[in-house]
C-alpha cells in the first residue's frame, strides 16, 4: 500500500514540476510579447512624434515667407498643431518613461516658444502711435487769432494735434466708443484701461486687449483674430474667427468664434454665446466674412491643461440662469 502511495506521490510532483515549467515558460512568452508590443507602440509613438514635430517646424519656416495678412491664421494653425501634440503626448504618458516624457515635452516647450518669438517678431503688437496732423494756416489772420489762442508761434510754423490712431489706451472710468468708419478694417488696440465700458459698433480687422481692468468691451466681428492677454475681472462680449486669451483672471466671455478658442496662463474663465445686438450688426457680420450660423463659444483648448478625459479646471461655461441676456 505504502509503495503505490509512493509512486502517485512521485506522478503527482512530475506532474506539478512540469506544470511549473509551462506556467513558467508562458510567463516568459508573454513578457517577451509584452516587451515586443510595448516597443513596437514606443515605436509608433517615436515615428508619429517626430513627423508632427518635423510638420510643426516646417510651417514655422514657412511663416517668414508669408504676408502679414495671412500670418495671424498661419499662427492659429501653429498653435493649433502644438496643442494636439501635446494631448497626444499626455495620451501617451502610461506606455513612456519618465526621461522620454520629459524630453518631449522639452521639445514641445521649444516648439512652443519659437512660434510665440516668431510671432511676435513677424506680427508685432501695435503700440498706440501719435501721429501730426498738418493745420493749413489760412491768411494772416487765422494766424494772428491762432497766436493769441495757444500761445506765440512763428507764421510758418505747423501746429501738431496728437490723436490715437485706432484704439484708446490710459483711461479710467469712462465710455468709449468708435464707429463702424472708425472702426473698419482696422487692427484696433485697447490698452490699459481701468473700470471702462468700450462699444466697438463695426468690423475691425483686429483686435488686440492688454492690461484691462474691471472692464467691459463690446465688439462687433471681427474678421480675424482677438488677443486678449492680462485681463483681470471684465467682461468680453466679442465675436471673431479666432481668439487667443493669455495670463487673464475672472473674465466673461460673451463669445462668436468660427474655430477653437486657445488660452493660456488662464483661470476663473466663463463663456456664454455671443449676445449683442446693434443697428446694422448684420451687416458687419457679412462684410467680416463671419458666419453666424457657426459658434464653436464652447470649444476652448487649454494650453496649461493636457488631459483629454477631464475638463479644464481653468474654465466653465456660464449657467444659463446666470447670463446677461443682452
Amino acid at each position: 500500500m505504502e509503495l503505490i502511495n509512493d509512486g502517485a506521490d512521485k506522478v503527482n510532483a512530475m506532474k506539478l514540476r512540469e506544470l511549473e515549467r509551462k506556467l513558467n515558460l508562458q510567463k516568459k512568452q508573454d513578457i517577451k510579447k509584452t516587451v515586443i508590443a510595448e516597443n513596437e507602440q514606443l515605436d509608433f509613438f517615436q515615428k508619429t512624434f517626430d513627423g508632427k514635430q518635423c510638420q510643426i517646424e516646417n510651417l514655422l519656416k514657412q511663416a517668414e515667407t508669408l504676408s502679414k495678412k495671412e500670418l495671424p491664421e498661419h499662427f492659429n494653425v501653429i498653435y493649433k498643431e502644438i496643442l494636439l501634440l501635446q494631448k497626444y503626448v499626455a495620451s501617451s504618458n502610461l506606455f513612456l518613461q519618465n526621461y522620454f516624457l520629459q524630453k518631449c515635452q522639452n521639445a514641445l516647450q521649444e516648439l512652443q516658444l519659437r512660434a510665440k518669438t516668431l510671432e511676435n517678431d513677424l506680427l508685432p503688437k501695435k503700440k498706440f502711435g501719435f501721429k501730426n496732423k498738418p493745420v493749413k494756416i489760412k491768411s494772416d489772420t487765422d494766424t494772428v487769432d491762432s497766436l493769441n489762442d495757444n500761445r506765440q508761434l512763428s507764421q510758418n510754423q505747423i501746429v501738431g494735434k496728437l490723436s490715437i490712431d485706432c484704439g484708446f489706451h490710459d483711461k479710467s472710468h469712462e465710455t468709449l466708443t468708435l464707429s463702424p468708419e472708425e472702426l473698419e478694417k482696422k487692427d484696433v488696440c485697447l490698452e490699459n484701461l481701468n473700470k471702462c465700458k468700450i462699444y466697438l459698433k463695426g468690423h475691425p480687422s483686429t483686435l488686440h486687449l492688454n492690461h484691462l481692468q474691471y472692464c467691459q468691451v463690446f465688439s462687433g466681428p471681427v474678421s480675424t483674430s482677438i488677443f486678449a492677454e492680462n485681463c483681470h475681472n471684465c467682461t468680453l462680449v466679442i465675436a471673431c474667427q479666432q481668439l487667443r486669451l493669455h495670463a487673464s483672471k475672472n473674465v466673461n466671455i460673451y463669445l462668436q468664434v468660427t474655430s477653437r478658442a486657445i488660452m493660456e496662463d488662464c483661470s476663473d474663465i466663463a463663456v456664454a454665446p455671443y449676445n449683442w445686438s446693434y443697428e446694422g450688426i448684420e451687416r458687419d457680420f457679412k462684410q467680416a466674412g463671419l458666419n453666424r450660423q457657426v459658434n464653436n463659444w464652447k470649444c476652448i483648448d487649454d494650453f496649461n491643461w493636457l488631459n483629454s478625459e477631464r475638463h479644464s479646471p481653468n474654465w466653465k461655461e456660464i449657467v444659463e440662469d446666470e447670463r446677461v441676456n443682452e
